[in-house]
């Protein structure tokens, strides 16, 4: 054969295994895709089949848009860890509605107004929406956007049919795998439906002496003693504050109906996290307390429940994993008092401060 011949051969040869290299290429990018679309990680793609689907990612902001447009739900709990443990049946048969609890851990308040504006574009006439208030909403500089935790924008417009092209990566297809594993029983569902999950260790596991010592940094129950306020009191201190997130939460509040019943519930905490009696911590909080209440007075149908006051529940250690967590039967408590004080129209327990705002 010539040279000529021989360099044709060659080059043929070449152009064969290109093709063989991209149609193995193809061949894997549209399994991939397949697999990606079949499993639908997020559950959120217009085209996958209609699988009964749990959220499989450990990251609730991944998870949670799914659950936020699902229309089995008009009404939704936002807020971060201090909120998780409001269970959703218990808010069904205790205060009426169909509820999903949405709280992030650790979620900001940017992120905790962007679940709640996707669960009102796919629910214009919300019924209820419980805001979990804690130390993140009263900060005197804007909170970060984002924590450390990944958060996905495209999860969060309005289009459905790109997020297929934000599944190509590996964190996605290992979540299709897990998503896959729940489907078979393979792996144990990590939420429910709802977005309830218990994050708490078993019960069989709680140390009462591991437990103080996250919550005082000792074995021996410290308190602060109460303070004696200035004779001025704490009125220019409280005037000149500024809470720069609350633009957030006002713009949030003010897109819902004046139908929809706003919940601003203070959680609890345990006693040593409390402000202490007659201190500047303490005006500083009843401060942001008290400019939140005005948020929900200005849009009506609203109402403040403040367990964060030293009660039974708040100073009792056996309640508490840490300072800021309580167990499942506190928080059960806490949705049986919201129901009785919204019945009653007041506070009904020394565990809470009630009050109905309205314009």
């Amino acid at each position: 054969m010539s040279e000529r011949g021989t360099q044709a051969a060659e080059n043929a040869s070449w152009r064969r295994f290109a093709r063989l290299i991209a149609g193995v290429g193809a061949g894997a990018l549209l399994f991939v895709v397949s697999f990606l679309v079949i499993a639908d990680p997020y559950d959120t793609l217009p085209f996958s089949p209609d699988f009964d689907r749990a959220p499989a990612t450990t990251n609730q902001r991944f998870s949670y848009p799914a659950i936020a447009m699902d229309p089995a739900f008009d009404s939704i709990v936002i807020g971060t860890s201090t909120t998780r443990l409001l269970e959703p049946a218990k808010l069904n048969a205790s205060i009426g509605g169909r509820f999903a609890n949405l709280s992030m851990n650790s979620g900001m308040p940017y992120e905790q107004a962007q679940i709640l504006d996707l669960f009102l574009r796919h629910h214009p006439l919300p019924r209820t929406v419980i805001f979990g208030i804690d130390a993140v909403w009263c900060a005197t500089r804007p909170s970060p956007q984002f924590t450390e935790r990944p958060f996905p924008p495209w999860l969060y417009d309005d289009s459905r049919w790109n997020d297929v092209l934000h599944l190509l990566n590996f964190s996605s297809v290992e979540q299709a795998g897990r998503q896959v594993a729940q489907l078979l029983g393979l792996r144990q569902e990590k939420y429910g439906r709802d977005g309830y999950r218990n994050f708490l260790p078993p019960l069989r596991e709680y140390d009462q002496e591991k437990a103080r010592e996250l919550i005082y940094g000792s074995q021996a129950p410290v308190l602060a003693p109460p303070e004696v306020p200035p004779a001025g009191g704490y009125g220019d201190f409280r005037q000149q504050l500024r809470f720069p997130d609350h633009e957030i939460l006002a713009k949030a509040v003010t897109a819902l109906p004046e139908s929809t019943r706003k919940i601003f519930l203070i959680a609890p905490v345990h006693a040593i996290s409390i402000a202490v009696p007659g201190s500047q911590a303490e005006a500083f909080w009843q401060e942001c307390v008290s400019r939140i209440a005005a948020i929900g007075a200005r849009a009506g149908n609203a109402h403040v429940f403040n367990f964060r006051i030293r009660s039974e529940i708040t100073t009792d250690d056996l309640r508490y994993w840490d300072s800021l967590h309580y167990g499942t039967e506190t928080a059960d408590r806490v949705v049986s008092l919201i129901a009785d004080g919204l019945a009653a129209g007041r506070s009904t327990d020394a565990a809470f401060e009630y009050q109905e705002v309205n314009p």
